[in-house]
């Protein structure tokens, strides 16, 4: 029976390598690399501003990894998911910005605050699009549909070539 399973298990793996190159997965720079990978390559760069126990964060990350374009816009654009209730201390644009607290174990990050607030609001997800002097250009707070992230991506593209 053993020799059975390990002949199964040989053929699945041919199969996989046989169907060609792996596809490619989402590049996403960490929130902490991101003001360094700007300065040496210049380009816009957009934020999704998440957390944990948001359902509709985890939406739209997977929605994200499901698109093509998405990921044939990597030369154009840099993606970067900030956690906004990370308790790190994350350095960005020359500014530490730390975990805030407002309860006994809530809070909110500063730098999601400083990025992502409406109306001295914050909501999950929300999108932050900067240029690659690291200035915002837009906020978008909720999910993006999957034809309005193809737009953005093409104005961006187009405002920012590789």
């Amino acid at each position: 029976m053993l020799g059975r399973f390990h002949s199964v298990e040989l053929l699945a793996t041919l199969a996989t390598l046989a169907a060609g190159p792996a596809t490619a997965q989402l590049l996403e720079v960490p929130i902490t690399e991101l003001t360094d990978s700007m300065r040496a390559h210049p380009k816009a760069a957009l934020v999704l501003i998440s957390t944990d126990w948001c359902a509709y964060c985890r939406i739209q990350q997977v929605q994200l990894k499901k698109r093509n374009e998405w990921l044939d816009a990597s030369p154009s654009i840099y993606y970067s998911v900030l956690d906004a209730e990370t308790k790190e201390t994350i350095v960005f644009n020359d500014t530490s910005y730390r975990f805030v607290p407002n309860g006994v174990s809530t809070g909110s990050h500063e730098l999601a605050f400083s990025l992502g607030n409406i109306d001295n609001r914050l909501v999950f997800p929300t999108w932050v699009l900067l240029n690659e002097n690291l200035e915002i250009i837009f906020k978008f707070p909720g999910v993006i549909k999957a034809s309005e992230l193809s737009k953005l991506l093409e104005t961006v593209e187009k405002s920012w070539p590789p």
